[in-house]
């Protein structure tokens, strides 16, 4: 029996085959359009290029993007509606906006608070240049949806629109009276070669019962030419809901260029529709900063 035992245990006691080695589980592959800062931004091997997504401005189609939590981003700029008769002319356009990351319910949300007004000035034939203060606009920018192994994104843009206090905007032709609810939908997909900006929204007028509610649709695309110069293209429409009135058709081309820690951009364009019988043609130019108050310098 004592020998049965000792050899059972050193049966037990022998050592089996060698086990192999479980490997390291595999770090996920990066994504193929991983969220960039907008202007100028590095990727992942360290280069500078700009960002060709389309965007306001240069063109009045914009992109779900906000800037980064704790950035300003300013836009100063000129912009011209010129129609046999008929000008209107922002002078001076100011467009801030900064960058905030609430957390709503566990998420992070990316979000963009907005400012803009422009002085402005309008003529019509044979009267003098009108000049003042034009709407102001204060808007929440949402940035609710980031695929970056698709490049999808996707923001909502609630904003309001209402005469500057204290511009006489109104009485100079400047102005719409009451104030415009803005609802747009943005909407972006990364392709290697260019990207697609799709925006729709409507236009509710308050306290102004001779303005309808009016759609708003526009597509661009963008692509970058060189790592600090990009162009875009946008078609853009406009009309009451049931397409009768208020109609407007336009496409608008935009440049940007970087220029050390400045984004300059142009835009020119021209009317293939519209319902008040004339042909207008649009053109602008301006300069983006993006200035994070945690570093000593703007950063384009």
């Amino acid at each position: 029996m004592m020998l049965v035992w000792s050899g059972s245990v050193s049966a037990q006691e022998k050592p089996g085959p060698p086990q192999a080695e479980k490997e390291p589980p595999k770090a996920p592959a990066p994504p193929l359009f991983p969220r960039h800062r907008r202007g100028i931004y590095r990727n992942a091997a360290g280069d500078e290029l700009i960002d060709a997504t389309p965007q306001s401005p240069p063109l009045a189609t914009d992109d779900p993007g906000v800037p980064d939590n704790g950035e300003y981003e300013l836009n100063f700029g000129f912009h011209l509606d010129h129609a046999k008769g008929v000008q209107r002319i922002d002078l001076l356009g100011v467009d801030a906006n900064y960058g905030v990351l609430p957390v709503v319910a566990g998420y992070k949300l990316p979000t963009q608070l907005k400012l803009e007004f422009p002085v402005a000035a309008a003529r019509e034939s044979g009267e003098p240049l009108t000049v003042g203060v034009g709407a102001a606009v204060l808007g929440v920018k949402l940035n609710f949806y980031t695929d970056e192994g698709r490049g999808i994104s996707v923001s909502v843009y609630p904003q309001v629109e209402f005469p500057a206090p204290g511009g006489h905007g109104v009485e100079k032709g400047l102005a719409e009276q009451g104030q415009t609810l803005i609802l747009p939908l943005l909407v972006a997909r990364e392709f290697h070669a260019f990207t697609f900006v799709f925006n729709g929204g409507l236009e509710k007028p308050l306290h102004d019962a001779d303005r309808e509610t009016t759609s708003e649709f526009g597509v661009g695309f963008g692509r970058a030419f060189t790592r600090k110069v990009a162009a875009m293209i946008e078609l853009r429409t406009e009309s009451t809901l049931d397409f009768k009135r208020e109609r407007l058709v336009f496409v608008n081309a935009g440049f940007i260029h970087g220029v050390r820690n400045i984004i300059v951009y142009t835009n020119v364009g021209h009317s293939l529709f519209a319902d008040d019988g004339l042909g207008h043609t649009y053109a602008g130019v301006g300069i983006k900063l993006l200035i994070d108050p945690g570093k000593k310098h703007a950063r384009p």
